[in-house]
């Protein structure tokens, strides 16, 4: 993931929009110069006031030559607030009551995204408002974009190539060692442009990369806070842990490890994740425990409940010793906490991808059916999320 570093109120991370070369945070857009662009280019390709042009050249001085132009592939901070949207409406997500200026934000954010610059904000759930509109109307002029500085560091070296657990959007306490001298790679299914199988409750769509996400960051806290390096090869840039019913369905806050955009093409999104998974893996040569998970949710006829379930890699017998492991436990927890009800998971070899493209001890894990009502209620209920989540980690404390 690119990361820039803003000095704002707080630190805020921003990401890569999708193929578009341009980031944005819990702050400001962030856009980085093409060839052509200048100043007044780049206000009227983002449809800016011209009155923000001295803030504009006062936050980014460094990189403005003598003839306001840009410098190709430097980083540039606009006046454009970054807000998110509530999914009810433009007032409550900015805290207005000014019904004009919501519809002047709203006409604002349709012009750019019919421009292709960004997603509809209904979808993506983020909203742009240029700091002329956002001033004036909601925060009585508190917004200080002069505060704000860009770092420009190139692009290629900024990418990040170590852990970092920004993704988990809250700060993680070690609680014990049980792990450490462990190194987790993690890959939540699908992703990106992707949503894997789509369900629907209560007329609602349920995507599989949302649910099979939420999932595995909360497996990534438990091992965090076991004192395990964990490397979450697909990321979010806005959502951490959701407590939601139905999670909201994103696709272009998603990216991967380093900053790169996961590609539309299956084989191509594949082989960028167990590439990363290798490269990583070498890094780590000298470590001898690593671990590899991948979640999904599977797709069904909806009268199919299943239980989850485990493949290996063929003819690897730690990968089946470790799903083995991760199977006893959730079959105990099941004799446990629902006496009576049979557990019904299993463990087998399969040929996939991912499987077939690494080399550590490796599961690839199915949660459910997406499609049956009473698999749905183990993925929309977030203590369900969590009890999964906790039993893997079980299953891999009881591998040790």
């Amino acid at each position: 993931m690119l990361i820039f570093k803003i000095k704002l109120r707080y630190i805020v991370i921003i990401f890569l929009f999708l193929c578009k070369n341009l980031l944005y945070a819990d702050e400001f857009v962030i856009v980085t110069a093409k060839s052509g662009h200048s100043i007044y280019s780049l206000f009227n390709k983002y449809s800016l006031n011209n009155k923000l042009l001295n803030e504009f050249k006062n936050v980014n001085s460094k990189n403005i030559n003598k003839d306001d132009g840009l410098i190709i592939g430097k980083n540039y901070a606009l006046p454009i607030q970054v807000v998110k949207y509530d999914g009810k409406t433009i007032r409550s997500s900015i805290g207005i009551t000014d019904f004009d200026l919501a519809k002047k934000i709203e006409d604002y954010n349709i012009t750019i995204q019919n421009k292709g610059l960004k997603d509809d904000y209904k979808i993506s759930r983020v909203l742009w408002v240029p700091l002329d509109l956002y001033r004036v109307y909601a925060y009585n002029n508190t917004i200080n974009f002069n505060t704000a500085t860009v770092s420009n560091k190139d692009n290629a070296a900024n990418k990040k190539t170590d852990i970092s657990y920004n993704f988990l959007k809250e700060k993680i306490k070690v609680k014990n060692n049980k792990l450490k001298g462990y190194v987790f790679y993690l890959i939540s299914g699908h992703g990106g442009p992707d949503p894997g199988a789509i369900a629907f409750r209560d007329s609602v769509e349920l995507h599989e990369d949302e649910y099979a996400y939420d999932v595995t960051i909360r497996l990534a806290k438990k091992l965090i806070e076991s004192n395990a390096s964990v490397y979450m090869i697909v990321q979010d840039s806005i959502d951490g842990i959701r407590n939601d019913k139905y999670l909201a369905n994103t696709n272009n806050s998603e990216f991967l490890i380093n900053g790169d955009t996961i590609s539309s093409i299956q084989t191509i999104r594949l082989k960028q994740r167990t590439d990363l998974v290798n490269k990583y893996v070498e890094q780590n040569k000298n470590i001898k425990k690593q671990f590899l998970l991948e979640l999904h949710v599977d797709s069904r006829v909806e009268d199919k409940r299943i239980d989850i379930f485990f493949y290996h890699r063929n003819g690897c017998r730690q990968s089946e010793k470790f799903c083995q492991s991760l199977y006893n436990t959730i079959n105990h927890k099941y004799k446990k906490n629902q006496p009576g009800r049979e557990y019904c998971g299993t463990i087998s070899a399969r040929d996939l991808f991912t499987l077939r493209n690494t080399t550590i001890p490796a599961a690839y894990i199915e949660l459910g059916n997406i499609q049956n009502p009473k698999d749905q209620l183990r993925l929309i209920r977030h203590d369900n999320r969590q009890a999964i989540a906790n039993w893997l980690y079980e299953g891999i404390i009881n591998f040790k």
